[in-house]
């Protein structure tokens, strides 16, 4: 009976292959990690919008529920979130746990925020349906993009919050590209979301962040390149 030998190309070869392998799973496992955490924080906003859309909830009451929680929930959890994917984006290591820290460090100028777009959205949302179908979609995106900008001027800049919010503004005005890219994306994930709904706590705000960041981080290279 013959015995297969691996030669030491090989076993270079399979180590690398294994250790390839261990790096996945460890970002998979802290990708899930965090987003779970920040699927927890925000539990109740889901199941006030699974109320009214699955079973007929009273839509004023979840209605004024979702403008407190939004502000005081989703905004806070999410700059949290932001926090930890921005350290991947640099390829620097941080776990899952760090997301706590970052809840912490941001929760005042996220809640600041948080009524500002609320505000904005509310505002968005209550006159939309005036508009053809094509301008809702186009201003929509680009109040995501916005949004999103904003918990990445957020994380990786110490400014006012009227300047987060400002800087934010300027770069959908000047990288449409941007705009169009990080909207569509967003589009995307929420309608495979909408499909498999399992997937939400586990792969779904990461993702967007992850890549919400990386675009706004290319930006932020170009325009400030000594930050």
């Amino acid at each position: 009976m013959s015995r297969y030998n691996l030669n030491g190309g090989d076993r270079m070869q399979m180590g690398g292959m294994l250790g390839s392998v261990h790096r996945v799973a460890g970002w998979l496992t802290k990708g899930a990690g965090v987003n779970l955490l920040w699927f927890l924080c925000n539990a109740p906003l889901f199941f006030i919008v699974m109320d009214i859309l699955m079973n007929g909830g009273q839509l004023e009451a979840g209605i004024g529920a979702l403008l407190v929680l939004v502000p005081l929930l989703l905004f806070p959890s999410t700059a949290a979130l932001f926090g930890v994917v921005r350290k991947w984006v640099l390829q620097e290591d941080e776990p899952a746990w760090a997301f706590f820290r970052y809840f912490k460090e941001n929760v005042w100028q996220s809640l600041t925020g948080g009524v500002f777009f609320t505000i904005v959205w509310t505002g968005w949302l209550a006159q939309s349906s005036s508009f053809p179908l094509v301008v809702f979609w186009l201003i929509s995106g680009w109040l995501s993009a916005w949004t999103l900008f904003f918990f990445a001027f957020q994380v990786h800049f110490h400014l006012k919050t009227v300047h987060i919010i400002k800087n934010a503004l300027v770069m959908t005005a000047i990288r449409p590209l941007s705009v169009f890219m990080t909207a569509g994306i967003t589009f995307t994930l929420v309608y495979i979301w909408s499909i498999y709904p399992f997937l939400l706590p586990f792969c779904s705000a990461v993702v967007l962040a992850y890549i919400s960041f990386g675009v706004f981080h290319r930006f932020s290279e170009q325009r400030f390149p000594h930050h």
